[in-house]
């Protein structure tokens, strides 16, 4: 028993390390729920197994993976397996749909039993619905296109039937309520806009384009107070 939980210890700490640049010794030894020489215990543990752990042990100090330390599997707890189903349920349609696929099945393939068992409880007993299965296909492109601060055109279908084509730059892929949308800036408007890409068509990618700012620090509140307008309609 004392054993197992030396190994549970040394893992989570493994764990711990590889989530940050930098812990202090003190934050880690906390975290781990052991005493500062525990803590020194465990990190000459890992440095004997072969894992590159620098820093200055005693008050103040703190400690680091060094670059390129190769570290053993994923861990998971039950919630992070489920938000990783869940991402995956998400984008299971479409062009990504084989991928996430694949993906699911590798990661059940690579969990423990029993957080396996809750992947599958997880996966059986949800599904990802599409109206628009073509939306999909466009995710690819925009996000090729936002990766390399490309702009783009498109035709866009407004929520009152209008068609207009339309010029866009600095784009951001967003969930939003379980629609994929775009977050971009309208270049014949000169201001930021959101566009549902499933009323999206012609899509084709332009010459590169600088980059601009977000239009705010926190978009989901940005978004929840009507792109900063709080009170006016809605324009995508």
């Amino acid at each position: 028993m004392v054993e197992a939980d030396v190994a549970a210890r040394t893992l989570m700490l493994l764990t711990l390390l590889s989530s940050r640049p930098t812990w202090e010794a003190a934050d880690l030894a906390e975290r781990c729920g052991t005493s500062p020489r525990t803590l020194r215990r465990d990190i000459r543990r890992l440095v004997a197994l072969g894992y590159a752990v620098r820093g200055r042990p005693g008050p103040g100090g703190h400690y680091r993976l060094a670059p390129g330390t190769r570290l053993p599997p994923l861990l998971f707890d039950d919630e992070e397996v489920l938000a990783l189903v869940v991402g995956l349920r998400s984008v299971e349609r479409g062009a990504t749909a084989e991928a996430a696929q694949r993906a699911l099945t590798k990661l059940r393939q690579v969990l423990p039993r029993r957080l396996a068992s809750v992947a599958d409880d997880a996966a059986a007993t949800s599904e990802t619905v599409t109206l628009d299965p073509g939306a999909a296909f466009l995710l690819g492109p925009l996000t090729a296109a936002a990766a390399a601060d490309r702009s783009v055109s498109f035709t866009y279908t407004d929520r009152h039937g209008a068609t207009s084509r339309r010029h866009a730059d600095s784009l951001r892929c967003l969930l939003v309520d379980g629609r994929w949308c775009v977050l971009a800036r309208d270049r014949d408007r000169e201001n930021w806009r959101l566009f549902l890409v499933a009323r999206l068509t012609d899509l084709e990618t332009g010459a590169a384009a600088p980059r601009q700012p977000l239009p705010a620090d926190d978009l989901a509140h940005w978004l929840r107070t009507d792109f900063g307008r709080a009170g006016e309609s809605s324009r995508y």
